[in-house]
């Protein structure tokens, strides 16, 4: 099977269908994988598991509504045959992954305080990325994986002399080829939904 096809990204309301066997468990339906139980204790409590660096949302009008727009996908970043977790809002997005027979946070990933909210998320082989767009230019949040570790890029193209990856400045025409933007933008997106807070498990099902 294929890194592309191995891929599944689709809404809350096929939850399920999601969070179904991949790989080798696609053999026999009837073997629930251990990644996927583990997986939906994060769905179920999505907020509890994320970010929220800058108190976005204890605002009244998020901290007070019973829904919210979010993301929610799985994908085998480092290709293990154990796909990792994608879920967040657009306040932050979290990518978690199954090791040792328990789930861990590979990342929390949000704009930088000034960008405002995450409205577009991408994803192409290694690579995903958070995609802010105003009315002249875009900021880009990727997190990649290379060589056996997790890289995080930032690129806002409102202040090209600060582009980053870990943390360090690196030049423009390098981060564009490690990360591939174009590349991104052009492959697939995961959709946003209308997810429930606090889902019970009846709901799931």
């Amino acid at each position: 099977m294929s890194k592309k096809n191995f891929i599944l990204l689709v809404n809350m309301l096929l939850c399920v269908t999601l969070l179904c066997a991949c790989g080798k468990e696609e053999e026999n339906p009837h073997i629930v994988p251990e990644w996927e139980d583990a997986y939906k204790e994060i769905v179920r409590n999505m907020e509890s598991y994320l970010a929220d660096s800058y108190i976005f949302r204890q605002e009244p009008d998020r901290a007070n509504s019973d829904s919210c727009i979010g993301y929610i996908g799985i994908h085998d970043f480092d290709d293990d045959s154990v796909p990792e977790l994608i879920i967040g809002d657009v306040v932050s997005i979290g990518i978690f992954t199954y090791e040792g027979g328990m789930v861990k946070k590979i990342a929390d990933l949000y704009e930088p305080e000034d960008w405002g909210c995450i409205n577009g998320v991408y994803y192409k082989d290694n690579t995903i990325i958070l995609v802010n767009n105003g009315s002249d230019g875009s900021c880009y949040v990727c997190p990649s994986y290379h060589d056996g570790e997790y890289v995080t890029g930032v690129f806002d193209e409102y202040n090209l002399d600060t582009v980053t990856a870990n943390g360090k400045e690196v030049a423009e025409e390098k981060f564009k080829i490690w990360f591939d933007l174009a590349g991104l933008l052009d492959d697939s997106s995961i959709p946003r939904s209308r997810i429930k807070k606090r889902m019970e498990l009846p709901q799931l099902l």
